[in-house]
């Protein structure tokens, strides 16, 4: 028991670090609030491939006629007058659904390398009794399985979702 109480131990250590290190690590501005979690530039681009945000944002009517006269169009239109299309990659509920995928397969790998050296020690400890040797077959066993099962997962949301999780 002492040995399944550490290995939750650590694993919680790990999780909970993980949150308070990745704010400093990746903090990006998004209208003004800072956040770790998305990015939320959402500029999209023209339906000819170009970039409808060329050079720096006009702040007043005189830059805004130098912009026009220099780019041929304003700033954030494209060349024929119309709203650039915004990526789906681009907006929040993409970052977050990015985010929570990346903490589960990080948290379903953590499991399962916790579950095989659990079930690994109590094979090993066994001695020659037969319940325990059966114990721990059955943990590597459901180890395997769910990580099938989360690899069937993972590749079902890769098939479903437009050009995959991470193209």
């Amino acid at each position: 028991m002492k040995i399944k109480q550490t290995i939750l131990t650590i694993a919680l250590s790990v999780g909970i670090g993980g949150f308070l290190v990745v704010p400093v690590v990746s903090a990006a501005t998004c209208g003004g609030i800072q956040t770790s979690i998305i990015n939320c530039t959402q500029k999209g681009m023209c339906a000819d491939g170009t970039s409808p945000y060329e050079g720096a944002k006009p702040s007043n009517a005189a830059e805004i006629n130098v912009y026009i006269t220099q780019y041929k169009h304003g700033y954030g239109q494209c060349d024929d007058g119309t709203a650039p299309n915004k990526d789906l990659n681009q907006t929040g509920v993409w970052g977050v659904l990015l985010f929570v995928i990346n903490i589960l397969t990080a948290g379903v790998g953590v499991l399962a390398v916790g579950g095989v050296i659990y079930g690994s020690v109590l094979y090993t400890s066994a001695s020659g009794s037969a319940e325990q040797t059966k114990k721990a077959k059955v943990v590597i066993f459901n180890v395997v399985i769910g990580l099938v099962m989360y690899a069937l997962m993972f590749s079902f949301l890769n098939w479903i979702i437009p050009g995959g999780l991470f193209s």
